[in-house]
């Protein structure tokens, strides 16, 4: 094995981390109603909650969040927040953040339940879509600085900007692509949730501290070369740009029923070829729904940018 590569280590029977979700503002909101993952809703308002069913909510006042949501994470305490926002948080390993950035709520709430992520969860993650390019410069604004706070305060982000959705469905209906990018942004949550262990923590944070938000893609191979198809289609992704060796670390996770070492061994190779610069950390897991195919989920971050 090269020395730029590690493997995730849970094991087949071993209890496995326990994630949870918290859905920030309205695309937030949306992506818990719409999982099976262990999920909290918050949000600033009664509607964006009531989407979610009967998963748990956190109503937090415009107001209270504003004054919260820039707090320094290093003399955050949970004593200093509402019962409102406490009363919601549950014990777990690791902690996602999950967001559209540019609106109040999910840009606030984001940054919030990132700091908080550092008192209560030995992990943190934010997954976030950005607007538009098309959107209002204000908005824009709002979530870049968004976005910047929150690679400070996560263990790792991973990003997508929504014209990378217009480009992987350039003719879908805006209600379903919408559908179509909360699948999309639960895909590497799931998939890391499948082979990480807490032994896998310290490793993770060691080579995603040096990179700046994580971008996805994900592929899906069928028949003969189901492997080389998934892999290629993977690096093929609209949120990746064509300069790979920019790519400084990476996390891959295979998929498939049964799981084929061989497979697996040519995948990190292929992988790694494509990306010579990058620290790869790779693992995988049977997925009995694939059925005859495999799937590759890769994960790339360029080192961070300029002053951060």
């Amino acid at each position: 094995m090269c020395a730029l590569q590690t493997v995730f280590g849970l094991k087949p029977g071993q209890v496995p981390l326990k994630f949870e979700i918290y859905g920030c503002g309205g695309a937030g909101c949306n992506m818990i109603a719409g999982s099976n993952l262990p999920g909290v809703a918050v949000g600033t308002s009664e509607t964006e909650l009531e989407r979610c069913g009967k998963s748990r909510k956190i109503f937090i006042p415009a107001h209270v969040l504003s004054g919260f949501a820039d707090a320094d994470p290093s003399v955050l305490t949970l004593e200093m927040l509402p019962e409102a926002v406490t009363s919601g948080i549950s014990e777990n390993d690791v902690s996602v953040q999950v967001a559209g950035l540019g609106g109040f709520a999910g840009s606030n709430g984001s940054k919030l339940f990132a700091s908080i992520s550092k008192v209560t969860s030995k992990f943190n993650i934010s997954v976030v879509s950005l607007p538009f390019s098309v959107e209002s410069y204000n908005r824009r604004e709002i979530a870049s600085k968004a976005l910047a706070s929150l690679r400070k305060r996560s263990d790792m982000t991973i990003s997508f900007e929504n014209d990378g959705l217009a480009k992987l469905a350039p003719t879908m209906a805006m209600d379903r692509a919408f559908r179509l990018m909360n699948a999309i942004m639960e895909r590497p949550i799931i998939d890391l949730s499948k082979v990480m262990s807490e032994n896998d923590i310290p490793m993770m944070r060691q080579i995603a501290k040096h990179s700046g938000d994580y971008k996805l893609g994900v592929g899906l191979g069928r028949g003969p070369m189901r492997d080389v198809d998934a892999t290629k289609e993977s690096l093929q992704s609209p949120w990746f740009d064509t300069g790979r060796e920019k790519y400084a670390s990476a996390f891959l996770i295979i998929s498939s029923y049964p799981i084929d070492p061989k497979e697996v061994d040519g995948i990190v190779r292929d992988v790694q070829t494509a990306i010579p610069n990058a620290r790869l950390m790779f693992g995988n897991y049977e997925d009995p729904l694939l059925g005859d195919k495999i799937r590759v989920t890769l994960l790339l971050g360029k080192p961070l940018p300029d002053g951060e």
